[in-house]
């Protein structure tokens, strides 16, 4: 635990009342069971770092203070403390962060647990590469709330951006790696409710210090080198041939719009991990997928479903050879020679987390997959509802393929049973696999806002 963050968190919550224009404090406990060595799928995945596979119990404490400069311009301080058991067992900071918001820039100083979005439904959130399964890591970020419009109205053509700077502070095989992170993204939007974006991130973990080659390239040199994507000059003994650090990006393409009173959007995600991936070599690896949301009073007569999300994706191509069986240019998804640890933070997997690590969390251990997932809202005889279920098929990865392909059926549902000055639901998990023991789990989960 970082001496700063316990400073940050005590400066939140001993801010004097008077002087605040929003403050308050929630506390979220968390409590389950299951039947294998560790729970289902959907009752550890995209849980934002506060729980893991071997979690029974978790606890939150967090408050926020905001200070408004005027109407639309603020001042943000958050923190939060959780204890949970597991493979990590102990109290740790949830988050802590300082933010300044404006209508269209927003800056953030910590650790920021990012929007859940799509209702909770989606497997990987807003892209392929950054979900809600792992915690947050601290750094800055500079990045757009709503897109910038040429003619300074809220539609046409303008852009959207993002720049941030994080340090990976968990125990790793490369030490304190720092992670380079950008996006942009051009945008259309009529008046008539109709938005289409084309872009792309980036995300670049280097510098750090190895055990095996001591102090990796971390100069400003360096520096431009991953913000542009080029070899650095020392390419640490062969391991870094392609571009400067662990370098993982994607094309993102979404639409969206009204149809007949209902929000729609369809979105893809191309991943890519160099040149070949840039030039789309890897077709038809990504992730694409429908959101419909409906924001009438009723459906149907009933509120039985209030959003619908279908997903797919496929990690299967990874820019393999089709020419010649003697020449290896294919990918490894999430995985890397020098920075061994991968897309993962503190053992888990940062984006789409049906990407897997080994069974000893040390690296990634499953890459090559296909998987279809829906996820469904509403409210069914007055308790409103969340469902999700996936149906995966898990291959290995580069030069491990399993004997036997591994397919396995996720399902979830969770239902809030009270909701006001205190919140409970319960849930019930469960995984059909084909080749190992199916498993069961089941929970609740119970919330009050102090003040």
């Amino acid at each position: 635990m970082k001496h700063p963050y316990l400073i940050s968190i005590f400066l939140i919550l001993s801010l004097p009342s008077h002087a605040q224009d929003y403050f308050n404090l929630d506390a979220i406990t968390t409590a389950g069971l299951y039947s294998g060595s560790e729970s289902p799928f959907w009752m550890h995945t995209n849980r934002r770092g506060r729980v893991d596979e071997k979690t029974f119990y978790s606890g939150l404490l967090s408050g926020s203070a905001i200070f408004y400069i005027d109407d639309t311009r603020s001042f943000q301080f958050v923190g939060g403390l959780l204890y949970k058991d597991g493979y990590d067992d102990g109290l740790i900071i949830d988050e802590a962060y300082f933010s300044y918001v404006s209508p269209k820039i927003r800056v953030d100083i910590g650790k920021r647990q990012r929007k859940d979005l799509y209702q909770g439904l989606s497997v990987s959130n807003e892209s392929i590469l950054w979900s809600l399964n792992a915690s947050p890591f601290p750094g800055i970020l500079i990045e757009t709330v709503d897109p910038i419009f040429i003619n300074f109205k809220d539609y046409g053509l303008g852009f959207r951006f993002s720049v941030g700077e994080y340090l990976l502070d968990d125990d790793r095989y490369i030490d304190s790696p720092r992670l380079h992170h950008k996006s942009a993204h051009l945008v259309y939007r009529n008046r008539r409710n109709f938005e289409i974006s084309l872009g792309l991130q980036q995300f670049v973990q280097w510098a750090g210090d190895s055990e095996e080659f001591g102090r990796l390239p971390q100069t400003w040199r360096d520096y431009g080198s991953v913000i542009t994507g080029r070899a650095g000059i020392d390419d640490v003994e062969g391991q870094e041939i392609n571009a400067l650090g662990n370098q993982i990006g994607s094309y993102e393409l979404k639409a969206k719009s009204k149809i007949n009173d209902l929000d729609v959007e369809f979105f893809y995600n191309h991943i890519f991990e160099d040149g070949s991936g840039l030039k789309m070599g890897n077709l038809p690896d990504g992730r694409y997928g429908i959101y419909i949301e409906d924001n009438r009073d009723t459906f149907w007569g009933k509120d039985w479903v209030k959003a619908f999300i279908y997903e797919f994706h496929y990690t299967k191509n990874q820019s393999r050879s089709r020419k010649s069986s003697n020449r290896d240019g294919s990918d490894d998804y999430f995985n890397n020679n020098l920075y061994k640890s991968g897309w993962t933070y503190q053992n888990l997997v940062i984006g789409n987390p049906f990407i897997l690590t080994t069974e000893e969390r040390y690296r990634i251990g499953v890459n090559i997959v296909t998987a279809h997932h829906i996820g469904i809202s509403g409210e069914a005889f007055d308790l409103p509802y969340k469902a999700l279920l996936s149906y995966r098929k898990n291959y290995g990865r580069k030069d491990i393929f399993f004997d036997i392909t591994q397919q396995v059926i996720s399902s979830y549902v969770e239902v809030e049973l009270m909701k006001g000055d205190y919140n409970l639901s319960a849930f019930f998990a469960s995984d059909i696999k084909n080749v190992d023991q199916s498993n069961v789990g089941a929970g609740l989960k119970f919330s009050k806002s102090l003040f």
